[in-house]
């Protein structure tokens, strides 16, 4: 006789899913704080440094809203590091060739990033969809043309200097205390979520991670929907990647190395199965303050770069891990 799998309520999927996480992120706030008061250090559990914690994680928190959606359908991009270093060399380029009025052709190379992000980002779709190209294999592919396309169209150097007013975005603080760069990150994050759960194309989005051919079969256009999630996420990378060149003063190609490791492990921590179908942009909202939080306090108590890599390679170990136990959840 077959057993029927367990299902849980709306409710009770939303604590097994944020349970572990917030409690992981209360133990680790505790371990940083008990640690470093040891250690003769401030308080790490203090307004300035959740601001603080915020402001360094918002570049990747934009991309990682968009990922989830690529994850979500079953999909991965590997192109976010390069397109994030890209972006931002285009907009520095265009504000440098410009001259002046210097706020004018500040827009136009925000507006020109962009362009190219989503275009980018809807090419990897199309690489998917139309060809059966697998997503891996694109955005390797997309990865590596964007980096050297970056290089080579600035001789490997930073596109500086630039004016002030570039800058801004990057730096200004709101009050006195809120970064802008975190209301774009907030931004990202209700977008997301709103597109996600309230729009018909989110139902869409879950529906082609759960089962492609039955989706297919329900009438959904597949091949469009993918195509727009990966020009989705190709906007909101090239979004990321101006706020972080705003924040540098410079269009630099050599940022953004690696940083696909840290967005993929802030989605998956949040519970977005890699295997499509499952997670929310909350979750992922909650999974990169997890690995945030770890990376700054493992610095905080002065654990060395390549402790936190292995720290963060666990962790990502263990979320996959966690994920499989969780089966139907």
């Amino acid at each position: 006789m077959a057993v029927e799998p367990r299902r849980y309520d709306a409710a009770t999927r939303r604590l097994l899913v944020f349970g572990p996480l917030l409690a992981a992120l209360l133990l680790e706030t505790i371990i940083f704080e008990v640690v470093g008061r040891y250690q003769g250090k401030p308080s790490f559990f203090s307004l300035d440094n959740a601001i603080l914690i915020l402001n360094q994680s918002s570049v990747h928190g934009v991309v990682a809203v968009g990922m989830t959606f690529v994850i979500l359908t079953g999909g991965i991009d590997l192109s976010v590091g390069s397109m994030l270093a890209f972006a931002g060399v285009i907009c520095a380029l265009v504000t440098q060739w410009g001259g002046d009025p210097v706020a004018l052709w500040i827009g136009g190379g925000w507006i020109a990033a962009l362009a190219l992000g989503a275009t980018a980002g809807a090419l990897v779709g199309l690489l998917v969809t139309r060809f059966a190209i697998p997503p891996f294999i694109a955005t390797l592919a997309l990865m590596s043309s964007l980096r050297g396309l970056g290089n080579l169209i600035t001789d490997g150097k930073p596109v500086s200097p630039l004016p002030e007013l570039y800058a801004q975005v990057g730096r200004y603080q709101l009050f006195g205390h809120v970064p802008v760069s975190v209301l774009f990150f907030i931004a990202a994050l209700v977008c997301g979520a709103t597109l996600l759960n309230m729009t018909r194309f989110g139902r869409y989005v879950r529906a082609i991670g759960g089962n492609e051919e039955s989706a297919r079969l329900s009438g959904v256009n597949v091949a469009r929907v993918k195509l727009l999630v990966y020009a989705f996420c190709g906007g909101l990378t090239a979004l990321a990647g101006l706020i972080l060149s705003s924040r540098l003063g410079a269009g630099s190609p050599k940022v953004g190395v690696g940083d696909e490791l840290a967005v993929i492990a802030a989605v998956v921590v949040g519970g977005t199965s890699l295997s499509g179908g499952r997670g929310s942009v909350g979750g992922t909202f909650v999974g990169l303050l997890v690995v945030s939080v770890l990376n700054s306090g493992l610095s905080w108590t002065g654990v060395e770069t390549f402790g936190q890599q292995v720290t963060l390679g666990l962790v990502i170990l263990a979320a996959v891990l966690l994920d499989k136990l969780k089966g139907d959840v």
